[in-house]
Order: structure tokens, then C-alpha cells, then sequence
């Protein structure tokens, strides 16, 4: 089956390397010929020439992705089309508008994965490994189509979640596109900041603003086309803020605390590994030499203990050759882990 992607972006060029990878027949088209020229090399897929085509994946920014469609729908009768833009609605509505009607074989689709790295040279073709990747049908969408995106997906390594593309957007504007905003005017604040402030940032400023680095041109056209669920989302944060704020000029303890362990509790209603909601895990802190085959050490001494990481963190000390490394294990984990680490004269914090 031949695969066409439009657009050669991050997550355009990822499916081509996955695809490629596994000996599939692959060909990439893009208005920009040096991002398409990038994509290439990268890939090994080839230039789109009219080649006959059985599916056809838009990954343009948002705000073309309707136009594209209609585009590719005319020039490949048979083809099975989906796209992976991070907004739904707008799209399917511009598409009315446009007179498009062969809704049986239209998939909507969204892969939940990224990096902060933008185009060709920041792909992977594992980029999707045990990514959910949503996929939204209307009541006609064939079978057909939805087997074929299907496998798609899961040939690359991702699951499908099946939502309406309401559900997908109302979504995404809570878990993707408002924290995308709250990290940008985070990390703006920077700006004005005292250098003397800043070079003490530590890893929690780090992990808040990670996000505030992605390519504004494309978080634009994706804001723009979701703003109604984010503009809410956003009123929302910016008016519980105003009410912290409050409750911090007036020193109002018992209203900062309830705010802070509401937080904690949103927090901890994430899905985990495998999905799975209250883990109950815990952290331990290592204290590490800067050089190698310290962090080798210490998942050494896990694999002595027959423990399971559930996750692993570092943390770099500002102005010395040490950091610390945070390891996340289950609760009845944590004594073993921690004996047989201060038994190897590791230093643990906390």
C-alpha cells in the first residue's frame, strides 16, 4: 500500500521514517522544497509525483489541513485520507464549506507525541512508541478506512483512542494547548527578570516552561484554531490565579493550602504507566558524582533489588560537578531500594 504525507514536518517526517523502516512504500509532498528536500534525506522516502496513492496523510499546520484534504480527495478517488493536526472541529467545518462529501473515507487523527525540536531533523522514527493517537470517524466513515488508519497506528507503535472530534477538542485544549500557554507567559516573565534571579532556576522552572521553546508560527495557527475551548481553559487558570494571588496578599494560610493540595490531587488523577491512576509511588533522591558510570551504579542496584523504575529524573546542582537523581518506585519498593543504594555508599536525600 502506498502512503503519501503532506507536509514534512516533526511528526510528518516521523510516520515517514517509521514507515520507511518497515520497507513501506512511502512519498512525500510539501509546498516548502527545502523542508521537503530535508525529509527526504532523512526519511528515504521518496518525492511525490502522482504516483497511485491508497492512503493519504495530511501533517500541514492546522489551518490548511481542509484544503489539503479536498485537494488530495479529487486526486486519488479511492484513497483512504486522514491527517494528524492537533484541532478537529474547524477542520471538519471548513471542509463543509468546502463542499467535501466522501465523508466514508475521511479519518480524523491525532497523535499524542512531539518534541520541542521542529522539522525534518528532529524526527523519530519511534516517535510514537506507546503514544495514544486519536482517531475521530463521522456516522458514515467505512469500516475500510478506519481498519486501514487503524493499522497505521499501530504499526508505528501508537494505540488508538476513538473520539468525536468535540470530545478531541475540548481534549486537547485542556491537557495540550493551555498548558502550551501557561509556559509561554511563564517563561516570558523571564524576560524582564534580573540575570542574578535566573541563573538560580532549578529544575522545577526547567520542567514548567520545557514546552515554552515549541515553534510559535504553528502554536499560533494550532491556538487560533481551538480557541473557544482554550480561551475557557484559559479564563479558568487566569482566574484561579487571581484567586491565589488573593489569598496570598491577605495571608489567608488555610485558602493557600486548600489550592496547593487541590493541585496535588489534580495532579495525581494522570494516568501512570500502562494508564493505570493511583500508583501509589514514591521518590527517592540520589546524591551523583558528575562522571560516568555513576547513574549506571544506581540502576545497577535497582536491577540487585529486583525493583522497577517507575520513572527517573536529574537534576543538575547549580555551580558544582554533582546533581540529583530522582527515582520513582512503588511504595513497598522503597526500603529494599534504599538500603542496597546506602549499603554502595550512594548519598540519598530524603
Amino acid at each position: 500500500m502506498a502512503v503519501l504525507i503532506v507536509g514534512t514536518g516533526l511528526i510528518g517526517t516521523s510516520i515517514a521514517l517509521g514507515l520507511t523502516a518497515q520497507g513501506r512504500s512511502v512519498f512525500l509532498a510539501d509546498i516548502d522544497a527545502s523542508a521537503l528536500d530535508s525529509a527526504v534525506k532523512v526519511s528515504g522516502a521518496a518525492v511525490y509525483q502522482n504516483e497511485e496513492i491508497s492512503l493519504v496523510i495530511v501533517a500541514t499546520p492546522p489551518a490548511s489541513v481542509a484544503k489539503v484534504f479536498f485537494e488530495y480527495a479529487a486526486k486519488h478517488a479511492t484513497a483512504v485520507l486522514t491527517d494528524v493536526a492537533s484541532v478537529k472541529v474547524s477542520i471538519f467545518t471548513e471542509l463543509e464549506k468546502l463542499g467535501f462529501t466522501q465523508w466514508d473515507r475521511l479519518v480524523g487523527g491525532h497523535p499524542m507525541a512531539g518534541r520541542e525540536v521542529s522539522g525534518a531533523q528532529g524526527a523519530q522514527g519511534n516517535l510514537f512508541l506507546d503514544r495514544p493517537w486519536v482517531v475521530t470517524t463521522s456516522a458514515i466513515t467505512s469500516e475500510q478506512a478506519i481498519t486501514t488508519v487503524r493499522e497505521l497506528v499501530e504499526s508505528l507503535g501508537a494505540f488508538v483512542i476513538l473520539r468525536t472530534n468535540e470530545e478531541h477538542d475540548q481534549a486537547v485544549a485542556l491537557i495540550s494547548h493551555t498548558p502550551q500557554v501557561v509556559a509561554s507567559v511563564l517563561a516570558g516573565e523571564l524576560m524582564d527578570a534580573d540575570f542574578s534571579q535566573i541563573e538560580l532556576a532549578g529544575q522545577g522552572i526547567r520542567d514548567t516552561i520545557r514546552i515554552a521553546g515549541s515553534d510559535a508560527l504553528l502554536w499560533t495557527d494550532i491556538l487560533s484554531e481551538n480557541s473557544k475551548y482554550i480561551a475557557t481553559r484559559v479564563t479558568n487558570v487566569a482566574n484561579s490565579l487571581l484567586d491565589f494571588a488573593a489569598a496570598l496578599t491577605a495571608g489567608e494560610d488555610d485558602q493557600i493550602t486548600e489550592k496547593l493540595i487541590r493541585g496535588a490531587q489534580g495532579r495525581d488523577r494522570l494516568p501512570g504507566k500502562h494508564g493505570v491512576a493511583n500508583q501509589n509511588t514514591t521518590t527517592i533522591a540520589v546524591r551523583l558524582d558528575d562522571k560516568p558510570g555513576e547513574l549506571a551504579r544506581v540502576f545497577t542496584e535497582a536491577a540487585k533489588a529486583q525493583v522497577n523504575l517507575e520513572d527517573v529524573r536529574i537534576d543538575h546542582s547549580l555551580g558544582k560537578p554533582t546533581g540529583l537523581v530522582e527515582l520513582t518506585v512503588s511504595l513497598a519498593a522503597k526500603p529494599t531500594l534504599l538500603s542496597l543504594l546506602e549499603s554502595a555508599n550512594f548519598v540519598v536525600i530524603g
